[in-house]
C-alpha cells in the first residue's frame, strides 16, 4: 500500500504520526503504490486530493477540508472507518463506518503514556498550528508555569509531553485526541477562526463527549491581525453556533455544520476563491505579518502587552474549567472496533499468495 497523508512544510504532529503508526501496526505492507492500493489514515483528508488508484482504503480519516472525492461511491473505495458521524453523514456513508479518529490506535502501542500516578508534567497547552505561528502562547505558558507544546514539534516529543501531563488544554484537535487516548483529561479551546468546529464535533460525537470549547482572545498583535484576515483566506472553519452557550441542540448544530461544509466545498471549487486565497496568503506572509510584527514592537507595543495579559488570564481560567475524558467503556469499544478494522486492512493489503 501507499500511505497518503497531509505533509505540512512546517510539520504538524497530528499528520506526521501517520508515517510512524501505520508501519508499526501494519509492518511489511508499504510501497509506492505499485500494488494499486492507497491507504488514507489520520487527518482531515477524505477529499478530492486523494490520489487515484484501483483501491483506496480509509481508516479513521475525517471530512472537513476541500470537496469530497467525486468517485467516492464508484466501488474503488473500501471505507473501513471515518472519524465520526458528521464525516459519515457528509460523505453519504453508513453510520456504522463512524467509529473514531485513527489516533486512538496509539493506545495499543506500548510505552507512550504514563500511569496517572507517574505523571509529573502538570498542565500542558497545545495551540492550533495557526496560533503557534502567530501567537505569544509560549511566553504565556512560561508566565503560568504550564508546559507549552508546539504542534509543529516532532510527534514523539509531543506524545511524551502529553503523556506526562495531568491536564491538557488544547486548541489543536489532535492534542485533545492524544490526551484522551492516553487517558489524560483535556479542555477544548478555540483561539482562531481557522479552527474547524466540524472536525472537533465530529470527533467528540464519536466518543459521546460534549463539545463546549472555551474561546481564547488573541495573544499578540500578529495573531489578532491573522484572525481578522481569515475570512479573506477562505480558512474560516469556526462555527459560532457551536460556541453559543444557549445552543445545546446537538441535531441543530450538526445540521448547521453540514450546511457550512457544503457551502465551503462549493466555494473552494471556484477559481475566483482560489485566486483570492492565494493572494490573501501571499499578502499575509509578505506584508501583513512583517508589518504587524514590527508594530507590536513599536507603536502597538502597549496593545501587544494587553493582548498577552488578556490571553494569560483566559488560559489561567481555562485550567480550572470543566475538563473532559471519554468513558472507559466507550473508549475500549472504539479502540476494539478500530483494531478489528486494522486487521481488515491487513487482509486487503497482503499478497494473495501470502
Amino acid at each position: 500500500m501507499k500511505l497518503h497523508y497531509f505533509r505540512s512544510k512546517h510539520g504538524n504532529f497530528g499528520d506526521d504520526l501517520n508515517s510512524w503508526i501505520w508501519p508499526e501496526l501494519l509492518p511489511g505492507l508499504w510501497d509506492d503504490g505499485t500494488d494499486g492500493i492507497t491507504f488514507i489514515g489520520i487527518g482531515t483528508i477524505l477529499n478530492r486530493l486523494v490520489p487515484e488508484n484501483r483501491l483506496k482504503v480509509v481508516l479513521g480519516s475525517g471530512v472537513g477540508y476541500a470537496p469530497l472525492p467525486p468517485d467516492l461511491h464508484d466501488g474503488s473505495w473500501n471505507i473501513l472507518a471515518v472519524r465520526g458521524p458528521l464525516s459519515a453523514r457528509a460523505a453519504g456513508l453508513p453510520q456504522d463506518t463512524a467509529i473514531t479518529d485513527g489516533a486512538i490506535l496509539l493506545s495499543v502501542l506500548p510505552g507512550l503514556a504514563k500511569p496517572p500516578e507517574q505523571r509529573t508534567g502538570g498542565v500542558a497547552f497545545v495551540p492550533h498550528v495557526s496560533s503557534a505561528e502567530a501567537g505569544g502562547w509560549e511566553e504565556i505558558c512560561d508566565r503560568l508555569g504550564f508546559t507549552y507544546i508546539d504542534p509543529r514539534w516532532d510527534f514523539r516529543k509531543v506524545f511524551a509531553l502529553i503523556g506526562n501531563a495531568s491536564l491538557v488544554l488544547s486548541d489543536a484537535m489532535h492534542g485533545a485526541i492524544v490526551a484522551d487516548t492516553f487517558r489524560v483529561p483535556f479542555v477544548p479551546l478555540v483561539s482562531s477562526r481557522e479552527i474547524s468546529s466540524f472536525k472537533w464535533m465530529d470527533w467528540t460525537l464519536s466518543m459521546e463527549l460534549p463539545y463546549r470549547p472555551i474561546r481564547l482572545p488573541a495573544s499578540s498583535t500578529v495573531e489578532a491581525v491573522r484572525d481578522r484576515l481569515t475570512p479573506l483566506t477562505g480558512r474560516q472553519y469556526l462555527n459560532d453556533s457551536v460556541l453559543a452557550l444557549e445552543t445545546r441542540d446537538g441535531a441543530a448544530v450538526a445540521d448547521r455544520l453540514i450546511d457550512q461544509l457544503k457551502q465551503t466545498s462549493r466555494r473552494e471549487e471556484s477559481r475566483g476563491w482560489q485566486k483570492l486565497n492565494r493572494n490573501a496568503m501571499r499578502t499575509w506572509q509578505r506584508v501583513l505579518k512583517p508589518a504587524s510584527t514590527a508594530l507590536s514592537r513599536g507603536a502597538l507595543r502597549g496593545f501587544d502587552e494587553r493582548c498577552r495579559d488578556r490571553a494569560t488570564e483566559a488560559l489561567r481560567r481555562a485550567a480550572v474549567a470543566t475538563s473532559y475524558l471519554s468513558d472507559d467503556r466507550i473508549f475500549a469499544n472504539r479502540r476494539e472496533r478500530m483494531v478489528e478494522k486494522v486487521e481488515v486492512a491487513r487482509l486487503l493489503a497482503e499478497p494473495v499468495d501470502a
